[in-house]
């Protein structure tokens, strides 16, 4: 049988399985979507430890950080924004209902629009990059040299917009194939050109400037992420050609959608941005530790949360295009089930053994010891909110798949309310009590809005479609006993972990390591024990072998 992750030509509205063999097909895409997002991860914090050794928490660190962060955030707008909310939606409907050629001409026509769309940001947002650095980081003026730096590295980032805005809309018709190969790799290539970047080009071209070389290294693999999708849409038969007729039904429809999905994720964005401009006011360094901070708390988070989301959508869209709610509500309620089984105890491990990862990850070169305390801080606090957060990312494709974008948005309007609010207090109350660094306060900020989020979302979806989000309540209980036998073994094993971690690297990773795979296996095994045969059944799909075709 083909991998999920490769080539359906099939793929329409008629390939639709039962409810249990949708979730096979779903626990298989998201297995081997994960093996591959685990590659990428594991050289994204090779690019991080690289980063964090060469530029530190310094001036070039806090540039950079903020210099790629206002394109990279336009681009999840423009691009994964109108993908995910509209445009895979649409185009599923579009190959159930019409053909592949009228679904391939409505991707040319959507890559087209977005191409040009994304080129007049860029144009824009390189001419206003100085009023754009005073704005986001108000706090770099104090500094000499430091807003001209980051403005020069914003200028040289900003069409990285452009190429992998248009790499997610061809990511977005590969995944309506149900191909979700191509696109799970290219952040692999992204993530080598930007080590070959900091590693080799910031060695040999620019040794006194090396945040130059690694900008350049970040914008070429913006290329390659949009290249090594190419092949696969030729093999799908996809051939682009320039449309600009906007004024097409599937178009129009994708643009009522998008809009309010493209306010929601300007919620978040703003959060994002908001949380940099606070943190360049902290003491220096806060910028770029946030980030990191927020890079490793999303290494569980994208092994299986986003590759679960990912692997969903398609799945989703067909069930509420075919009218099958009830189907749709328990596919979430598998999904949210297997999710808390693996973020739980990733959330476990993150909290305790925070100092020693960023220890071993990133404590070398222009990384001080200062460094690691407020990056390790940061971690804990996001750490937190981590399964809220994967719970917020497969929610919202429920929406989607019912063409509806407006309730995610105004319930992400209200948490961006609440998490700016929230900034504040937390900030100023670490300040004044010296209970944690003062940029935690913006972590935690994050996470308790993520709760919130989530709560909305859920009794957003139960008020319209009625309790069909279901799933075994001795399975959820069974979390209670298995998270508490992990929290003693994480809390026995810190001490040990951390000071392994101090004396030596290569032990420390092992330290690390074995603590946290005892962790989520004993947390696991608990789970499968107390939970019945609900909680057995999450593991039972990823090994389902029957065929997806019987139906």
């Amino acid at each position: 049988m083909k991998s999920e992750l490769q080539d359906d030509d099939t793929a329409s509205l008629d390939d639709l399985g039962t409810p249990r063999q949708e979730a096979s097909r779903i626990a298989r895409a998201t297995g081997l979507m994960g093996g591959v997002t685990l590659t990428s991860r594991i050289l994204g914090l090779l690019r991080d430890i690289a980063q964090a050794a060469i530029l530190g928490t310094g001036v070039a660190a806090d540039a950079f950080t903020l210099g790629f962060i206002i394109p990279n955030t336009l681009r999840r707008l423009f691009g994964e924004s109108t993908t995910s909310a509209a445009f895979v939606p649409t185009y599923v409907e579009t190959l159930g209902k019409s053909n592949r050629e009228n679904a391939f001409l409505l991707g040319s026509r959507v890559l087209s629009l977005v191409g040009v769309a994304l080129l007049v940001i860029v144009i824009i947002g390189m001419l206003s990059a100085p009023f754009l650095i005073r704005t986001f980081a108000p706090g770099f003026s104090q500094i000499p040299g430091k807003t001209e730096l980051a403005t020069g590295l914003l200028r040289l980032l900003f069409p990285y917009i452009l190429l992998v805005g248009c790499a997610a809309v061809m990511g977005g018709i590969l995944h309506a194939h149900r191909h979700f190969l191509a696109p799970a790799s290219a952040p692999i290539l992204f993530n080598l050109s930007a080590l070959a970047g900091i590693l080799l080009l910031s060695r040999w071209i620019f040794p006194q400037q090396p945040v130059w070389g690694y900008s350049i290294g970040v914008l070429f693999g913006g290329l390659l992420q949009l290249l090594i999708q190419i092949p696969a849409l030729r093999k799908k038969g996809f051939r682009f050609r320039l449309d600009f007729n906007w004024k097409s039904h599937e178009v129009r429809r994708i643009g009522k959608l998008a809009f309010p999905a493209l306010v929601g994720l300007l919620a978040a964005e703003v959060n994002i941005l908001v949380d940099k401009m606070i943190a360049s006011m902290l003491e220096p360094g806060s910028v770029a530790a946030l980030a990191y901070g927020n890079r490793i708390m999303q290494f569980p988070q994208g092994v299986f949360a986003i590759s679960l989301a990912t692997a969903l959508l398609p799945t989703l869209s067909r069930q509420t295009a075919r009218g099958k709610m009830e189907d749709a509500g328990r596919t979430l309620g598998r999904a949210t089930l297997a999710l808390a089984a693996l973020m739980v105890p990733a959330t476990l491990c993150m909290i305790f053994l925070a100092r020693p990862v960023v220890q071993v990850l990133l404590a070398r070169g222009a990384f001080t010891a200062e460094s690691t305390l407020i990056t390790s801080s940061a971690l804990i606090y996001y750490s937190a909110g981590l399964l809220f957060y994967g719970a917020v990312k497969i929610t919202v494709p429920v929406f989607y798949a019912m063409k509806n974008t407006k309730t995610p948005v105004k319930i992400a309007i209200g948490c961006m309310g609440l998490n700016i609010v929230l900034n504040f207090v937390f900030t100023l109350l670490f300040i004044r009590t010296g209970f944690a660094q003062p940029l935690a306060g913006l972590a935690l900020a994050t996470s308790v809005s993520a709760l919130v989020n989530f709560i909305l979302l859920r009794i957003a979806l139960r008020r319209r479609i009625g309790a069909v989000v279901r799933s075994s309540t001795t399975a959820w209980l069974s979390i209670i006993p298995a998270g508490f036998v992990s929290f003693v073994l994480l809390k026995a094993l810190t001490p040990w972990v951390t000071a392994t971690a101090s004396d030596s690297t290569l032990r420390g990773i092992l330290a690390i390591s074995g603590s946290s795979i005892a962790a989520v296996l004993l947390f696991l095994a608990v789970f499968a024990l107390a939970g019945g045969k609900g909680a057995r059944s999450v593991f039972s799909l990823a090994f389902r072998r029957d065929s997806i075709k019987k139906s």
